[in-house]
Order: C-alpha cells, then sequence, then structure tokens
C-alpha cells in the first residue's frame, strides 16, 4: 500500500520547525562566531552541540539544566549581553527542531490554548518593554560589551522568557512521549546542576575561607558571576534544584546511587547554609515541608524497600528534637564532640534490629560490660595521640560495620555484646566532649545521649519497629541528623549569622524604604502600566537617588577611532571594599612582583587604585597595591605604579585562588579616562589583553562589591512592575499562578514530577519576596522552563496513589 500523503499541518508543523532550526543556527552561529576568548573553538562546539542534539534530541532536558550553573565566562570574556548559556540553547534547540523537521517525528497536539494566550501576553509585555528600554537608553545601539545603563541590557534580560519559550515546544514533545523519560532526564539534570554549583561552593569555601568557618562574613556566589553587584542567583538557583535531589534519593534504586543521592543533599544543603541567606532559609522552611507534605506515603501504595510511613509531623519532631541534642553538645564540645554524638546516633540507629527479643537481664549485662569498656577505652586514649577521638571513631565504625555487615554475630546471649558496643560509644563520646571542652561540654554530652540511649532501649523492647530497618532510611535520617547539626553550628558557632538575625527588623525596614522609592521612580501612568523598559533599572536609580548612594560606574568612549575607559567612582567616602572596580582574569600563577603602567587623563582631581588580588567575585584574599594620584587635567598622563603586598600565595593545590587585576577611583566623585593598562609580571610577560581597550571591555569585568541596593530592585514583584509595569506584572502572576494550579489542583498533579516542580517554583518566589532574581537571565529562563513544563504535564498513568516509587525502570532513550 502506499503511504499517506503528509497532512498541511504536518507539512506546516515542519516548516516551521526548519524556518526556527535555521534560525537557531543562525544566530547562535553568528554569537559563536563573535566570541572574544576563543572563537574558532566556540563555533566548533557549538556545532558540534548542534548535530549532539540533532542525533539525540531526548537529552535535550538534562543538558541545559545541569550545565546551566558551570559555563558562565563573563569574568574571561567580558560579555554581558550574551552568554555562553545563550549559545548552548540555541545549538540544541537548532538541532531538535532540524530533527523534527527533516525525521518527521511525531509532533504534540497543540492544546493548551490558555497556556499558550497567556505567554502571548507575556512576550507582548516584554517585547513592549524591550522597546521602551531601548528608547529610554537613547535608541538602540548595538553593542558586544555593552553594561548595564546601556541599551543592550534590555536585550540582556528580555531574552530569558524567549530563550525559554523556543524549548518548550521540544520539551512537551519529548514529555508526550512516556519512553523518552524527558521528564526523568529534566529532573536528574537539575539535580546535576545543583550539585555542580554546590561543588563550586566546596572550592570556593577551600579556596578563600575555611569550610566551618561560619563567624567570617565570607558569602558565597558558586559560578554565578551575576552577582558581582549583588543579588541572589546562587540563592534562587539552589531553591529552583534542591527539590529535585530529593527526587534522586526516592528514585535511587542500589545502594551506590542512595549514597550519590545523600552526598548531593549533604553538599546542596551546606550550600545554601553558607549563603547567609535569611531568604533562603525561609524559602527551605517553607518548601520542603510542603514538597514532604505532598510526597507523603499513601495508604495502599507502593513504597522503596524500607520506605518509612513516618508522616511529616514525625519527621518534624525528630528533627527538632535532633537540633536540640546538637545545641547541646555543640555550645561547650564544638565540632568534634558534635561529630561524635552524630557516631553514636549512627550506631544507635542500627542496634535495636539486632536486639529484638533481648532479656532483660541480658540488657543489664550488656549495660554494665559496655560502661566497664567504655571506662577502659577512655583510659587508654591518655596513652595515644588524639586517643579520645582515635578511639571513639574506631570503635563506632567497627559497630556499625558488624552490625550491617555480620548481624548474625549478634543472636541469643551475644546480643549482650550489641549493648555493650552502643553503651561504649557513648562513654568515649563523653570522653571526646570532656577531652575539647571539659565539664561543661561533658555534662551537654550527657544531656543528649541520656533521651538517645532511652529511645534505643524503647525501639530494642517495642512490639512494633520505631523506624524501619532498611539501612537506607536509616542512611537518610543520619543526613538529615547531619544537616539539623551543620543548622545549629551556623547559627551557635558562627558570630556572623546570629549578627544577621539580630538585625532582621532594621534590615527589613531598610528593604522597604528601598521598594518604596524603587516604585516611586514610575512616575508617570504609561510607566505604571507598562514600565520604564527591560533592563532600565540601575540606569534611572543612578540618576534619582541621593548623591551618597551612587556607587560608582564605566563607559566606553570612542573619538577619531581611539578608545578609551571612562570610570567614576563612588560619590560618598570609601573603604577598600567601597570602589568601583573593572577588572580582568589573571593566570592562576600570575604571583608578581607587578608593575603597572598607565595612560590616564584625570576629569577631576583623583586617586586610580590598581592591584592584583587573589579573588573569585567580591571577596579578596591577598593582594598586591598601588596608587597613583593627579590633579585635573586636560593631557594624558602617565604613571608607572609598583605593586606593594605580600606574595600572593595561590592557595592550596586542590583549591586554587583565582587572580584578578582591577583598577578604580579611590576618591569621592573622582573621574578619569582611561587610555591603556600594562600590567607586566616579573618575567616580563603581559597578561591583560585588550588593554587599550580597542575591543570594548571584552576581556574586562566589573563590580561593585559593597554597594548593591543600586542595582536591584530586590523584590521580583518591583522589578517587574518597574520593567514592564501592570500589564506585564499581570501576565506573569497569571502565567505562574495558572501553572501551579495545574501542578497542585488541576490534572498534572497526578504527575510524579508535579510536587517537585511545584516545591521549586514556590519556593523561587520566596527567595523572590527579597531580591529581583529575574534579573539573572540565565536564572531566569530556567524558572521559566519550569513553569511552562508544568503544562506539558499531563495526568499520569501512574498517579502518586499507585505509582511505585521504586526507581526508573530501564527504557532505551529515543533519538
Amino acid at each position: 500500500m502506499m503511504a499517506a500523503a503528509p497532512s498541511a499541518a504536518t507539512l506546516g508543523g515542519r516548516a516551521l520547525d526548519s524556518l526556527l532550526a535555521l534560525a537557531a543556527c543562525g544566530l547562535g552561529g553568528f554569537l559563536a562566531w563573535h566570541y572574544p576568548l576563543a572563537p574558532f573553538a566556540a563555533t566548533g562546539l557549538f556545532a558540534l552541540a548542534g548535530v549532539a542534539a540533532f542525533r539525540r534530541p531526548a537529552w535535550l532536558p538534562l543538558l541545559v539544566p545541569a550545565l546551566l550553573p558551570v559555563i558562565g565566562l563573563a569574568p574571561w570574556s567580558g560579555w554581558l549581553s550574551f552568554e555562553e548559556i545563550d549559545l548552548l540553547v540555541l545549538a540544541l534547540a537548532g538541532g531538535a527542531y532540524a530533527n523534527r523537521a527533516l525525521l518527521g517525528h511525531r509532533r504534540p497536539a497543540s492544546g493548551r490554548r490558555g497556556a499558550w494566550t497567556l505567554a502571548a501576553l507575556l512576550a507582548l509585555s516584554l517585547l513592549i518593554s524591550m522597546q521602551r528600554g531601548f528608547d529610554d537608553a537613547g535608541g538602540f545601539v548595538f553593542g558586544w560589551t555593552q553594561g548595564y545603563d546601556d541599551p543592550m541590557n534590555s536585550v540582556r534580560i528580555g531574552k530569558s522568557f524567549f530563550l525559554a519559550l523556543l524549548l518548550t515546544p521540544l520539551l512537551r514533545w519529548q514529555l508526550r512521549d512516556p519512553a523518552r523519560q524527558a521528564g526523568r532526564k529534566l529532573a536528574w539534570g537539575l539535580a546535576i546542576g545543583l550539585g555542580g554549583a554546590a561543588l563550586a561552593v566546596l572550592w570556593e569555601r577551600l579556596a578563600f575561607t575555611d569550610l566551618l568557618n561560619f563567624s567570617s562574613d565570607y558569602r558565597t556566589t558558586a559560578l554565578f558571576w551575576e552577582m558581582h553587584v549583588g543579588g541572589a542567583a546562587l540563592d534562587g538557583w539552589l531553591l529552583l534544584t534542591m527539590p529535585f535531589a530529593l527526587w534522586v534519593q526516592r528514585h535511587a534504586r542500589t545502594p551506590g546511587q542512595h549514597a550519590l543521592a545523600l552526598g548531593l543533599i549533604a553538599i546542596a544543603v551546606y550550600a545554601a547554609l553558607t549563603t547567609f541567606s535569611r531568604g533562603v532559609y525561609l524559602a527551605l522552611l517553607v518548601t520542603l515541608p510542603l514538597l514532604a507534605w505532598q510526597t507523603r506515603p499513601r495508604r495502599g501504595g507502593a513504597k522503596h524497600p524500607g520506605q518509612a510511613l513516618w508522616p511529616p509531623q514525625r519527621w518534624a519532631a525528630a528533627l527538632l528534637t535532633l537540633a536540640a541534642m546538637a545545641a547541646l553538645v555543640f555550645t561547650g564540645g564544638g565540632y568534634r564532640a558534635l561529630a561524635a554524638l552524630l557516631g553514636v546516633i549512627a550506631v544507635a540507629l542500627a542496634t535495636p534490629r539486632v536486639l529484638r527479643g533481648i532479656a532483660a537481664i541480658q540488657m543489664i549485662a550488656g549495660i554494665l560490660l559496655g560502661l566497664m569498656l567504655g571506662g577502659a577505652l577512655a583510659l587508654l586514649a591518655d596513652f595515644l595521640p588524639k586517643g579520645p577521638y582515635l578511639l571513639h571513631f574506631a570503635l563506632a565504625a567497627l559497630l556499625i560495620a558488624a552490625l550491617w555487615l555480620l548481624p548474625g554475630l549478634f543472636r541469643g546471649t551475644q546480643r549482650i555484646f550489641a549493648v555493650a558496643g552502643l553503651l561504649a560509644a557513648s562513654v568515649t563520646a563523653a570522653n571526646v566532649a570532656a577531652h575539647w571542652g571539659g565539664d561543661d561540654a561533658l555534662w551537654g554530652m550527657l544531656a543528649a545521649l541520656a533521651p538517645l540511649l532511652a529511645v534505643a532501649c524503647w525501639a530494642a523492647f517495642a512490639a512494633r519497629p520505631l523506624w524501619p530497618d532498611a539501612p537506607r532510611w536509616q542512611a537518610a535520617f543520619l543526613c538529615a541528623a547531619v544537616a539539623a547539626s551543620a543548622v545549629v553550628a551556623v547559627f551557635i558557632g558562627g558570630a556572623y549569622m546570629g549578627g544577621r538575625f539580630s538585625t532582621s527588623l532594621a534590615d527589613l525596614e531598610a528593604r522597604q524604604d528601598h521598594w518604596s522609592l524603587s516604585a516611586s521612580l514610575l512616575q508617570t501612568p504609561q510607566d505604571r502600566w507598562l514600565g520604564k523598559g527591560l533592563g532600565r533599572y540601575p540606569a534611572n536609580y543612578f540618576f534619582a537617588i541621593p548623591d551618597g548612594k551612587f556607587p560608582g560606574t564605566y563607559r566606553i568612549a570612542e573619538e577619531d577611532g581611539n578608545a578609551w575607559l571612562v570610570i567614576t567612582g563612588a560619590r560618598h567616602p570609601m573603604s577598600f571594599g567601597d570602589i568601583f572596580r573593572v577588572s580582568q582574569r589573571l593566570p592562576f600563577d600570575a604571583r608578581g612582583p607587578f608593575i603597572v603602567a598607565l595612560k590616564f587623563r584625570a576629569l577631576t582631581d583623583v586617586t586610580l587604585h590598581v592591584e592584583v588580588c587573589e579573588k573569585h567575585l567580591l571577596y579578596v584574599g591577598g593582594c598586591v597595591i598601588g596608587n597613583t594620584n593627579a590633579k585635573r587635567g586636560d593631557d594624558w598622563q602617565s604613571a608607572t605604579i609598583r605593586l606593594t603586598g605580600a606574595r600572593l600565595g595561590g592557595g592550596p593545590w586542590y583549591a586554587p585562588r583565582m587572580r584578578m587585576f582591577s583598577i578604580g577611583v579611590a576618591n569621592e566623585s573622582g573621574a578619569a579616562d582611561i587610555g591603556e593598562i600594562v600590567l607586566i609580571g616579573p618575567d616580563g610577560r603581559r597578561p591583560l589583553a585588550n588593554g587599550g581597550f580597542a575591543e570594548g571591555m571584552a576581556h574586562w569585568f566589573f563590580s561593585s562589591d559593597h554597594d548593591h541596593l543600586p542595582w536591584h530592585a530586590k523584590n521580583i514583584i518591583i522589578n517587574i512592575l518597574f520593567d514592564q509595569g501592570y500589564f506585564g506584572l499581570a501576565a506573569f502572576l497569571a502565567l505562574t499562578a495558572a501553572a501551579l494550579w495545574r501542578l497542585n489542583l488541576g490534572r498534572a498533579r497526578e504527575h510524579e514530577l508535579a510536587p517537585y516542580l511545584s516545591a521549586a517554583i514556590i519556593g523561587f518566589l520566596v527567595v523572590g519576596i527579597f531580591d529581583s532574581l529575574l534579573d539573572v537571565p540565565r536564572l531566569a529562563m530556567m524558572f521559566y522552563i519550569l513553569v511552562l513544563a508544568a503544562w506539558g504535564l499531563s495526568g499520569s498513568s501512574q498517579p502518586l496513589s499507585r505509582r511505585s516509587d521504586a526507581g526508573p525502570r530501564p527504557a532505551t532513550p529515543s533519538p
């Protein structure tokens, strides 16, 4: 039989896919060819990504979120308007649309008219606001390296939604085909993206502070360069992705996968804690209980092996109890005693499974034997280097291994040895506390151990297990205990977080004043209904605020084919951290000594500050510094500055410190033209690129290390209102609210991803109460992708009340 001719709708769909593929590939190839760092390599990688997406479009939902937090290279490239994530999205979209157009794969029904209507209204608002932004900036002028007060900033902000919109039909196409497992790939991609950001946090803390130093005011930024003027990019990303770490944990199929999932949760919690963000803490307090309630085990539902039937309230009680125990121990005994307590908790979790049926006399005998053994180990510890710690953790590890790997050792009368082991571990833990913190730490440890041992004894004699025997459940509980202990350590062991909470009311009042000032910038009815224009907040704020809040700025000036940097200092007295800096990354091995040769023109009496610092983004390690002073004049001057200070160390080998050259104006209201900068190292090498600014700001980057309010509305609603007015705000709220309705009350609520998507969106919005997250383009794009993905979910064939959470079944991915 002859194949049926394609319908007009099918031909039209293929034609549209072809146009989208050509547009994405053409635009992306153009951007890649002009990439400042390595255009040939960028173009080649762009082509490879497009071919990979053509061959395997099913991997698109995984790759975008997995790579999003780790491929931002603006501090090296100088690109602000365009980013590496734009190249990735355009390459993957171009390849995937070409696949649909050429291979004719089945397209989903158009459907969801409500979603497309709301998306179209938001797109219209963004286009109107983009044009208003161009007008507010004095007209559109294209530039590769424009800043936040230039017209290209409107493009920078607006492209996020349109990139998400470009990916939406592809994602819906994937979600409609169960064989592609697109929902699971999206969840895995978000979890991997969370892991990448959390590992960057670990590197940053190891390089510039210390993992357990919670008193320093160092707040982590990971690889989110957008925080060079403050903001909450990392905060928003953590809340968008944290729920999917829990999805991975629930769907782990092997002990190895489960261990990796728990490790991911642990480093993600650490990353969240070291943001020292009250908004992050509040968002987690809102979203995690909500997610726990939505994913609670249902009566008659299939469960993981050993999955607990604990309701959320029992988990809440357990976590509060663990936190109280940790506070008792940490106050006097510090991290060492807290670690010893966690060791006893691990043993206590595993012990009751081998004690069931034990006689009371055996319990008493085991307690006496354990006290004697623990006392002997405490005496022996005095004769060994770091004996209390060595013996306690060796005993705890031995007991855990024996309880899980060789449970047959504890049968009949042998059960007394399990009791003895638990008591001995408790005694050695008390010895750790006394050794480190004296009597106060000892009493705190005893107060924490008493209820722990009482519960363990109760569990041994209870008719029904108080908690599951499954190792993965107990590992998850121990991970929760570690998280609760970490929270306690941050608040008790670090003066910085306590200080931030003590000033919360004053900070909220200051934030409310900032919101009022920001809203007052909309002065005409047209401003209020349509907004000032996308990305115009910094420029308008600079001209509207009192001089004392002006943080400094820069621009590139040109005349007769010559270019130079115009840099202006803050209009208030400055400390070292208040200097507005224009910077460039240096190689890791650039250690100095350094000499800086400057060509400049003083627009006012000016003090020019130059430095090479071990610096990631906002906080510095070591620095070598120099200054030069000049009187106002019309002539170009030259200066040679030798940078002085301690030799840069570089940090540990496993966490090397980045280095950055910076120039700024160090006096109030100073300004200068910078014609050329030459940095000379000890071997005569000149590591700065584009030192004469002939390529604009290519390879250069700027930062406002302390002054952050002038750059952000600090509230997602105020930010949208300023950029897009009431019309844009209404479209945004309608689209987001409709997605949440669908995930929680509509047809998508039975889909396995629905609770996690809902928690991610809600957590992002809670953080957005205190920061304007949508001015971070790659973060905004991912948020819009999740909101639009909610419309692609249909009622699952495996509803929450019936489907198995035993993990993803193996399937061959479709091309």
